[in-house]
């Protein structure tokens, strides 16, 4: 199994991207706790899209 730049780039560009979108929707509801949340989830999304991809990485090897 052999980790290439896009392994990586992925869930990091995927994570900021949804780290925005959620920052605009909770800068409508509570600007004050909008920036924590969004960075938050946008942490959570990059690590949950990283386990999936080296997942299938690993499973795709047998």
């Amino acid at each position: 199994m052999t980790i290439t730049t896009l392994d990586i780039m992925l869930p990091i560009g995927l994570g900021a991207i949804f780290a925005v979108y959620r920052y605009t929707q909770n800068l409508k509801v509570d600007p004050k706790t909008a920036l924590p949340k969004a960075a938050a989830d946008g942490v959570k999304g990059a690590l949950g899209l990283a386990v999936i991809t080296l997942g299938y990485k690993f499973i795709s090897q047998s």
